[in-house]
């Protein structure tokens, strides 16, 4: 899976440089979701070190079995004949290795310890409590369970609760790292790939081998039979986080992809009550990494609504999720025509993220001569409708970066700059403006002509893809 290994380059240097300035042990806990590549970062950092190193992976399997494992991957990457018969010899192991020199020990799907032998975390904490942080070790403890992972190293009663030096989260890649891996596609299908298959390492891997047969043969072959690789993947996330109520989990998800994202929509959608629903979607935000809270800027902070942050997970439970029988059914034609129908929609919303991850790149540049700085960035709306894509604020300049994003296979007319101008009216917010319009296909002539005249920023998606490929060399048009 080497070949596989993209981007990750900040995560890979940062642990080359911690063992390379070790002195006495440091201890670092990197958790993240299945398939973010968190193994493959590991595997990359290994292979790039001549140094005594071990590596072992914990299955769900008793302790014996777990200590037999130990024993052989100790002999196959040590050349060492040891058997392991309890967790103190083990510890001792190692222990004895990093006295002598530096030494790597990484495990794999920590957190399976919780339900394989819980005995090896506190043996592990008095461990480094009383030796092993005074020698030479470099500790990774890796786990695919966020939740599980944070009772044991980042709650307050967890075992190891204050021990590690560093935590790290790690998490799919964002539009800009996701383009180099499809540097082949038009912008425009680059954008619809990261739309349905987000940023996870392992999603990326398996649609760019379909990447030649387009997006719709991609998602067929992946997603639409039931016995594709990804049909069912969501399911999986959750089971491996123990989640018990998967119903409910799975009635939000679709509730919020469903455009039900405020606290009574997706209450009436889904039956649960107000009262009891915050804490699932808690759940959902800081122990799943799945849905955030969105506030609309200088808007009432009770208008706030949820969104899914993973684009793949979106995707699936808006239009595998609710087609689950048509496909068990074979009928995949039907699921098919209504993706195919609603897939420009669906795209369009993520096309906001997506330039609001552009100017968060140009944060302090110039785009075509347009100064971008800001200290707070979002979208607005209000109970009557009213909606601005993007709103971008300087407090300090009391200026205001007032934003439209269009995904449509038409040209931007006049009357979408006028509709923004009126809507910015309603913004309870004082201080300069400037109007932005980002149209996949381009503008009237009409339409920059009255954007000239206000000096409004105009960037069709060719500008786009040109401001993401000279992000780290200056700005579009004058830096």
């Amino acid at each position: 899976m080497e070949e596989y290994f993209w981007d990750r380059k900040q995560e890979l240097g940062h642990l080359k440089q911690s063992y390379t300035s070790l002195r006495t042990s440091i201890f670092i806990a990197m958790y993240g979701r299945r398939r973010v590549g968190k193994t493959e970062l590991i595997r990359k950092f290994l292979g790039a070190l001549n140094t005594p190193k071990l590596y072992v992976y914990v299955d769900l399997a008793e302790k014996s079995e777990i200590l037999n494992s130990f024993s052989k991957e100790v002999f196959d990457q040590l050349g060492q004949t040891i058997k392991f018969n309890d967790w103190n010899e083990f510890l001792d192991f190692i222990a004895e290795k990093a006295a002598k020199e530096k030494f790597i020990l990484v495990i794999d799907e920590f957190q399976r310890f919780v339900q394989t032998s819980p005995e090896f975390i506190s043996r592990l904490q008095k461990y480094w409590d009383t030796s092993l942080k005074n020698k030479k070790l470099m500790l990774l403890l890796v786990g695919s369970s966020i939740g599980m992972m944070h009772r044991v190293i980042g709650s307050h009663t967890g075992a190891l609760y204050g021990r590690s030096t560093e935590k790290w989260k790690i998490s799919p890649f964002k539009f800009a790292e996701f383009r180099e891996m499809f540097k082949k596609l038009p912008e425009e299908e680059k954008i619809i790939y990261y739309s349905v298959f987000g940023g996870t390492p392992y999603y990326l891997n398996l649609a760019q081998k379909k990447n030649e047969q387009g997006i719709f043969d991609a998602i067929n072959i992946l997603m639409l039979n039931k016995a594709s690789i990804l049909f069912e993947e969501p399911k999986n996330l959750l089971e491996v986080e123990n989640v018990r109520t998967h119903a409910r989990y799975n009635s939000i998800l679709s509730s919020i992809a469903e455009g039900k994202d405020t606290l009574k929509e997706i209450s009436d959608f889904t039956g649960i009550l107000p009262t009891t629903l915050p804490a699932y979607i808690h759940r959902l935000d800081a122990l799943l990494d799945l849905v955030k809270t969105r506030e609309p800027l200088f808007g009432k902070k009770k208008l706030g609504k949820y969104a899914i942050k993973d684009n793949f997970f979106r995707f699936w439970y808006k239009f595998i999720y609710p087609n689950q029988s048509a496909i068990n059914l074979n009928n995949r034609k039907l699921v098919e025509g209504v993706i195919r129908s609603n897939i420009n929609a669906y795209t369009g919303l993520i096309f906001e993220e997506i330039i609001e991850e552009l100017l968060i790149m140009h944060q302090n540049k110039k785009i075509k001569g347009h100064d971008i700085s800001f200290d707070k960035i979002g979208g607005w709306w209000d109970r009557n409708g009213n909606e601005i894509d993007i709103v971008a604020s300087n407090s300090k300049g009391r200026k205001l970066l007032v934003g439209e994003v269009k995904w449509t296979n038409e040209k931007a007319g006049a009357g979408v700059l006028e509709n923004l101008v009126k809507k910015a009216k309603m913004i309870n917010a004082s201080g300069e403006y400037t109007f932005m319009i980002v149209s996949k296909s381009g503008f009237t002539e009409e339409c920059l002509k009255k954007m000239k005249e206000i000096n409004a920023l105009s960037l069709d998606l060719k500008e786009v893809a040109a401001l993401f490929e000279n992000a780290g060399k200056g700005a579009l048009y004058g830096s």
